[in-house]
């Protein structure tokens, strides 16, 4: 009996180790952001991050080429959601991005919302 009670918690230890494996493929989803550049040539914005250790920094390019990319907009005294283009946004905006990692002050993205209300 003590043979499977030791069996089934070595069994439990290992699937735990393998479960909490270092995976790579992290989104982080919401982080805030600054927008400080925008480049309609390679489209993709220059922004610094807002939140005390974002992962963003102070200065990071995020790609926003990929055909998948969407951007949207929530009206916070209606809470209507709105698609919203690349071309709608500012210098001086403030945004969410969620971004899969940062390397070398480069980010790709999936989604942008403008957090900066419009009227």
């Amino acid at each position: 009996m003590k043979r499977v009670l030791l069996m089934i918690m070595l069994i439990i230890l290992l699937f735990s180790i393998t479960a909490c494996s270092n995976n790579k493929d992290i989104t982080y989803v919401g982080v805030n952001a600054e927008i400080l550049e925008i480049s309609n040539v390679i489209k993709g914005i220059v922004v610094k991050g807002l939140d005390n250790n974002s992962i963003l920094g102070e200065e990071c390019y995020v790609n926003c080429e990929g055909p998948d990319v969407y951007f949207i907009y929530v009206d916070n005294t209606s809470s209507e959601v709105a698609d919203i283009q690349f071309e709608d946004l500012v210098v001086g905006d403030k945004i969410t991005v969620d971004v899969k990692s940062v390397e070398n002050k480069y980010a790709l993205t999936s989604r942008v919302q403008l957090l900066t209300q419009r009227k």
